[in-house]
């Protein structure tokens, strides 16, 4: 077993649980006092960058800074061995239009950037004051998931382990207690590198597929054109790189209530190609 206890109504679903539990590695945002070093792990504030880095734009508009991730602290907490060891990972996105990603013309409203270690970093903060988010440190610590609704991975759950409809509700209150991670309290904000996403809508790894190899996939056009049905195999190839929740205590808010998640393809991640990663808005 996977360090946790099913529930009664769930007991003999602890072999097929075990198959699907993904770990990850989460995190939560705490205030931030003083200055904090150049390369910490944070939300918001400044970013860390190299001498004479080019900063990312949407067509003509710079990107807004997000986060960043220093990979020898967070990859201490990753059982599954995906994380770089080293290195800086900063997140950037179009705060201003918010693009959703469902269309291909959407890729440039997102960048995600590896530095290498050893790098000497500047803090620099972003070109647009109005969008910057207020400062916070990330404290990480390790964390399971499983697959939730809407996923692929929950299709295959369900289907494998036949649920009947009171194991099925079991399940989602299950899965939901346990992504919220040993160190958020009650409705607290879902943050997360890896594992399995906390789909609001519908199947993200497919929806990537198609969207970075030109398909427009907001609205059924995508799904049923000719090229859908050869491309879907690459779908599982898709792993959740980063999960960024609505957060009232931050002042974070995608959409109503909803999520950012930022996806990569497996073998992109191990050879660090952050410039193919795809992201997605979902809400409620």
């Amino acid at each position: 077993m996977n360090s946790f206890m099913l529930p009664p109504a769930l007991a003999r679903l602890s072999a097929v649980c075990d198959r699907f539990v993904v770990p990850c590695v989460s995190f939560s945002l705490e205030p931030v006092q003083g200055v904090i070093p150049v390369g910490t792990s944070n939300l918001g504030g400044a970013a860390d960058l190299p001498a004479g880095f080019a900063w990312p734009a949407n067509k003509s508009r710079p990107l807004d800074y997000l986060l960043q991730v220093d990979l020898a602290e967070a990859s201490r907490h990753d059982s599954s061995g995906l994380l770089p060891r080293s290195g800086l990972l900063s997140f950037f996105y179009d705060l201003q239009e918010q693009p959703w990603g469902y269309d291909p013309k959407d890729l440039e409203g997102f960048c995600v950037v590896h530095t290498p270690p050893n790098t000497s970093l500047q803090h620099r903060t972003g070109p647009h004051p109005d969008y910057a988010l207020q400062e916070f440190r990330l404290s990480f610590s390790a964390g399971l998931t499983l697959p939730v609704l809407g996923s692929r991975d929950y299709e295959r759950l369900e289907t494998s382990a036949a649920l009947t409809d009171n194991e099925r509700h079991a399940y989602s209150v299950f899965a939901s207690q346990l992504s919220k991670g040993p160190n958020q309290p009650q409705g607290g904000s879902r943050h997360r590198l890896l594992g399995h996403a906390d789909n609001i809508q519908g199947d993200m790894q497919l929806e990537a597929q198609l969207v970075t190899n030109g398909l427009y996939c907001g609205n059924p056009s995508g799904y049923s054109d000719p090229r859908a049905r050869s491309l879907e195999p690459g779908a599982d190839e898709w792993v959740l790189l980063l999960q960024l929740d609505s957060d009232d205590g931050s002042g974070l808010m995608w959409g109503d209530c909803g999520r950012l998640y930022y996806w990569i393809r497996r073998p992109d991640l191990a050879v660090l190609r952050f410039d193919r990663v795809w992201m997605t808005l979902q809400c409620f």
